[in-house]
């Protein structure tokens, strides 16, 4: 399984995209940084350009514990609401300042709230392989209140431009597809919850995803007295759960085992594997399919 972190600050990247990045955020990220080293696990650390300016020594030992260092943009700036060229710089700032402070080549990417849009497709990935990224990992195959995209879409574009494309987990029932595997869903269900309907996720392709900030039980208090109260729905839907987080995180690196996009897929040995398996199946592109596709080994439409 793919263990991966959007590494945000919530006041900037939610609350306001001009507050400053605080020290919540590095904070945060040690202690997750401490989880995974207790349980041996590595992940892909999805970053925001902001954050690794303000604390490029975070970037670094992020990767100097063998973690994937990956660009979640710059400013948390919704992709849809930019102009191509917009997009383009946001990409190019955001891995410069990653590579700048991790010291490593960065090939993944995830829009910030997943904010992509079949319309973008051409100009998106035209930013992402001009920045010399391989994956995206920003597509929901169903739609939700903030993101997702409910209807087919061709994945032709990304494979035109060499990128792959890895969905995010979601559980099936009937025709209707529902996320669960992460952020808000992992904070409010109950581990038992979790762990029956990951049970029946492809392992080798289901990916988990989570923010620091879910670790983070005294922000609100400082949220409330930093820039006033906030509305209920916010309170509801970004803080309730947060307390129960760590200890459903150890149970979940017990039960399964987490790495990184870059080790699991980008590694010489598993890019030639890749290769093989698509040359066997008669196959060109590698895109990966969706952690509940278990018969096709390449997603080129959903």
């Amino acid at each position: 399984m793919i263990f991966s972190i959007d590494v945000e600050d919530w006041a900037q990247s939610v609350l306001d995209n001009t507050n400053s990045v605080s020290n919540r955020v590095y904070d945060n990220t040690l202690l997750l940084l401490d989880i995974l080293e207790e349980h041996k696990h590595k992940a892909t650390f999805f970053t925001l350009g902001n954050v690794a300016r303000k604390h490029p020594e975070l970037i670094r030992r992020i990767a100097d514990a063998g973690h994937e260092v990956a660009s979640h943009g710059y400013n948390h700036d919704a992709i849809f609401k930019l102009t191509p060229k917009q997009v383009m710089e946001d990409v190019t700032n955001s891995v410069k300042s990653l590579e700048d402070a991790s010291g490593a080549k960065v090939i993944g990417f995830r829009a910030p709230n997943f904010s992509i849009r079949e319309y973008l497709f051409e100009w998106y990935c035209e930013a992402l392989a001009e920045n010399g990224l391989k994956y995206d990992s920003s597509l929901f195959p169903m739609k939700v209140i903030k993101y997702g995209i409910e209807k087919k879409y061709s994945l032709k574009i990304f494979n035109e431009y060499g990128i792959n494309e890895h969905y995010l987990s979601y559980m099936k029932i009937g025709k209707h597809k529902f996320p669960f595997f992460g952020g808000g869903y992992f904070r409010l269900l109950p581990y038992s919850v979790t762990k029956h309907l990951s049970s029946k996720l492809n392992e080798e392709r289901a990916v988990f995803y989570m923010h620091p900030y879910e670790v983070d039980t005294g922000e609100l208090a400082v949220v409330k007295e930093l820039y006033g109260d906030i509305p209920l729905k916010w309170r509801l839907s970004q803080f309730v759960g947060r307390g129960s987080v760590e200890t459903k995180l150890h149970k979940l690196m017990t039960d399964y085992e987490f790495t990184s996009f870059e080790k699991e897929f980008y590694s010489q040995e598993q890019e030639k594997k890749t290769i093989l398996r698509g040359l066997q199946g008669g196959r060109t592109t590698s895109n990966v399919a969706s952690a509940f596709d278990t018969k096709r080994d390449i997603a080129t439409s959903i």
